[in-house]
């Protein structure tokens, strides 16, 4: 079973102008542009270092948490202890998620499953906000085996009044709506019959949570509050994961020359007129100053494309062993991601590789064989935003 546990959330009043981009896809100078054209933007929260370069950790934190309490004075208000239900609709695309908070006790005994571990600098990092904010910010996307009762449930309460609703700059509609109370049992009964979710993103923010729950700092506060962490729950048939592409710098003709040569036993290649962004498993795209190759693994196995790219491409012929530290390669994802890279292809020095998407099927049969994948291997869009729900434990 999983806890699905109601709580009272604190919600702006002026969503719109609130509601921002995850911290990790926002570069400090992106933050910065919002934070000076929307004062009241999210990222001041989530990203305090767009202020002061260089900031001791702990000065980083409370920064955090001076801009929190600012909003918890201008714009944010507690709501009704209950469920809300997130939708995002993106350009006909509906997803449906159940707002909630889940609990740490679940997380630690792999009933919520994971697929990734944490680096260390970035989890110190999360930990140091959710112990300074005494809140949990940014929500948690989850996902679970399609439940038809808790989808009902969610699709009655968007009948009702929303709570918010507005189209962001990529135009995607975000809508807030409260769960009936006449529901809230059931959806946890719903929770009880649940086996097992899976973290679909957010890995160091549950982590954190699960550190700061256990914290003897944090005794004084709110146990049961402070031993659930925000989440967003969808059904798996409703996530989008996009294709997240690999981009090498600096790289030599003949590095390309020996890496064509070398895969043509174990991969069919055959020169394109375009940039090709793979459509099925096993295949990948490989530009390289103006020419266009696809690679189609002559015997497909099971492991991940990523996976396969790592050992076969990245590995032997770019010397590239952890793809978190090389200072060579980039990633790329999200909608916009192919006219970036047709840009990049016509570069002298850069090798784009594309790949086939990650299957929401793979992502969990991955958790539930407790593997993991490799660094980037999915690109959830639409992104959530945070700012909108906010789980206080002070």
């Amino acid at each position: 079973m999983v806890v699905f546990k109601p709580f009272a959330p604190y919600m702006a009043t002026h969503p719109e102008a609130v509601a921002a981009d995850p911290y990790d896809i926002v570069s400090v100078e992106q933050a910065r542009q919002d934070v000076e054209q929307r004062p009241d933007s999210f990222l001041a929260v989530d990203k305090p270092e767009l202020f002061t370069a260089d900031m001791p950790l702990e000065a980083w934190g409370q920064r955090a948490r001076h801009e929190l309490e600012r909003l918890y004075e201008s714009e944010l208000t507690e709501r009704t202890h209950g469920f809300y239900v997130y939708r995002l609709t993106d350009h006909g695309h509906v997803q449906t998620g159940l707002v909630a908070t889940f609990s740490v006790a679940d997380y630690e005994a792999g009933r919520i499953k994971i697929h990734e571990h944490t680096r260390e600098v970035k989890e110190r990092e999360r930990v140091e906000h959710v112990s300074a904010t005494k809140a949990h910010t940014g929500p948690i996307l989850m996902s679970h085996a399609p439940a038809e009762g808790l989808r009902r449930i969610l699709h009655d309460a968007t009948t009702g009044e929303a709570l918010f609703a507005f189209k962001d700059s990529q135009g995607v509609l975000h809508e807030g709506f409260a769960v009936p109370s006449k529901h809230q049992a059931r959806v946890i009964m719903i929770g009880a019959s649940i086996p097992a979710i899976y973290i679909a993103d957010g890995h160091h923010r549950a982590k954190a949570a699960a550190v700061v729950a256990r914290s003897p700092i944090h005794e004084g506060e709110s146990k049961q509050e402070r031993d659930h962490f925000l989440g967003v729950l969808f059904p798996s048939d409703e996530l989008t994961i996009l294709p997240y592409h690999r981009i090498l710098n600096d790289v030599a003709p003949e590095e390309v020359r020996a890496l064509l040569d070398g895969l043509t036993f174990s991969y069919e290649i055959e020169s394109m007129p375009a940039l090709h962004v793979p459509n099925e498993r096993g295949t990948f795209g490989l530009s390289y100053r103006g020419e266009h190759h696809v690679l189609k693994k002559r015997q497909v196995t099971a492991a991940l494309d990523v996976a396969t790219l790592q050992r076969d491409v990245l590995e032997p012929y770019f010397h590239v062993k952890d793809v978190r530290t090389d200072k060579r390669i980039d990633f790329i994802g999200g909608k916009d991601a192919p006219a970036r890279l047709a840009d990049l292809a016509e570069r002298d020095d850069v090798v784009v590789l594309t790949c086939h998407a990650t299957a929401m099927e793979e992502l969990m049969r991955v958790a539930d064989e407790s593997g993991q994948m490799p660094p980037k291997s999915t690109w959830f869009e639409p992104k959530l935003k945070s700012g909108l729900f906010i789980h206080r434990f002070d």
